[in-house]
């Protein structure tokens, strides 16, 4: 939704970014106002995108031109979780106080800063999405659970089953 290449939307005034950068078209978030309302209540509304909708730590950059726009377009739309990656490297973290992100690190030789390739492995109950991330340890050859970010749903979600519509 957000990987466009080179296009209107995603450029910026800045010459180093003008075939890094995404965006999040209006229409784009319509659109997924419209399958998130349509969806049972019950359900988590997971938005995936492929640029990173805050901050990265090691890039220092932002993955969406007009990310202020597009950070208040997801929180509006209803969004629980976000999945996005682009900057090769894991994170977990709140837009807003609403939102959970999970940014995912790589399975490529594209890693940041000497870490280990890593995946998010994320669990939505209810009340919490837990973020945790699984990276590569090469004395075991084999993937490893390590931090688990948990964050509060902003509508905690009853246990009860829904009644008949």
């Amino acid at each position: 939704m957000t990987a466009h290449g080179v296009a209107w939307g995603s450029l910026t005034t800045r010459l180093r970014d003008i075939a890094v950068k995404g965006h999040l078209p209006r229409k784009e978030i319509e659109r997924v106002q419209r399958v998130f309302a349509g969806a049972d209540p019950g359900l988590p509304r997971v938005l995936v995108v492929h640029h990173n909708v805050l901050r990265g730590e090691m890039s220092e950059r932002m993955g969406l031109s007009r990310w202020r726009t597009a950070q208040q377009r997801i929180v509006a739309a209803g969004t629980d979780v976000v999945l996005c990656g682009h900057d090769h490297q894991e994170g977990a973290e709140m837009l807003d106080g609403k939102v959970a992100v999970s940014t995912a690190g790589t399975l490529s030789t594209r890693a940041r800063g000497g870490r280990p390739v890593s995946f998010n492995f994320v669990t939505i109950d209810p009340a919490a999405v837990q973020v945790t991330f699984f990276r590569w340890d090469s004395s075991k050859q084999r993937f490893q659970p390590s931090d688990t970010a948990a964050f509060a749903r902003r509508k905690a979600l009853s246990l009860e089953p829904q009644a008949a519509r």
